[in-house]
């Protein structure tokens, strides 16, 4: 008798344990087969609705020796993605400004840029290259950018965007040794609009 009554005790502490741990499980397994955290929040009034977007994955933050070539690439384009990566994530005003000819820009780039930078505790951005074409100190670089920005204030939601950038690039006088510079990007207000 004393036998089966630890044996039920047992029984009813293991199935009162799997109750527990069941529904615990579950809900670990679906958030972590859930979907990007940008694709899940909520939509900017400015971003469309993207349905079912992959999300981009993190460069490879390599060394930028193709800055210094003299003919456009898509080594310089993917170095001076990984430049403006960098400096975003880095939190760096002067390495993100290295990357853009901001008088070519329109008149308060600069200023738009540096409004962020003071807002904005970090930057996350993720991008994806769609297609590089140019040649001699011209190129186009299509890419597909997710950009996540965080603002000091921490009861203040992230603001989250995604879109397909056109950036125009030429080489020219170089800033913090980065001699390839953006010179006009559509949309234009991507990056620092708050």
């Amino acid at each position: 008798m004393e036998t089966m009554k630890l044996t039920l005790n047992a029984f009813q502490y293991t199935l009162a344990l799997a109750c527990i741990l069941l529904p615990a499980s579950s809900a670990l397994v679906f958030a972590q087969s859930s979907s990007a955290p940008a694709a899940a929040a909520p939509q900017d009034a400015k971003t469309p609705a993207k349905q079912d977007s992959p999300k981009i994955p993190r460069p490879n933050m390599a060394d930028e020796s193709a800055l210094q070539q003299t003919a456009f690439s898509q080594a310089v384009a993917d170095a001076l993605l990984r430049r403006l990566a960098q400096g975003m994530q880095g939190h760096s005003l002067s390495q993100t400004q290295s990357v853009f000819q901001a008088s070519r820009l329109d008149s308060n780039f600069g200023q738009r840029m540096e409004a962020a930078f003071n807002y904005y505790d970090s930057f996350h951005l993720y991008y994806k290259t769609i297609q590089v074409s140019g040649e001699g100190e011209h190129g186009t670089i299509v890419a597909d950018f997710d950009l996540e920005s965080r603002p000091q204030q921490a009861d203040l939601a992230p603001h989250r965007q995604h879109a397909r950038l056109r950036l125009e690039v030429e080489r020219g006088v170089a800033v913090r040794g980065n001699p390839w510079h953006v010179v006009a990007m559509d949309p234009n207000r991507f990056f620092f609009e708050y």
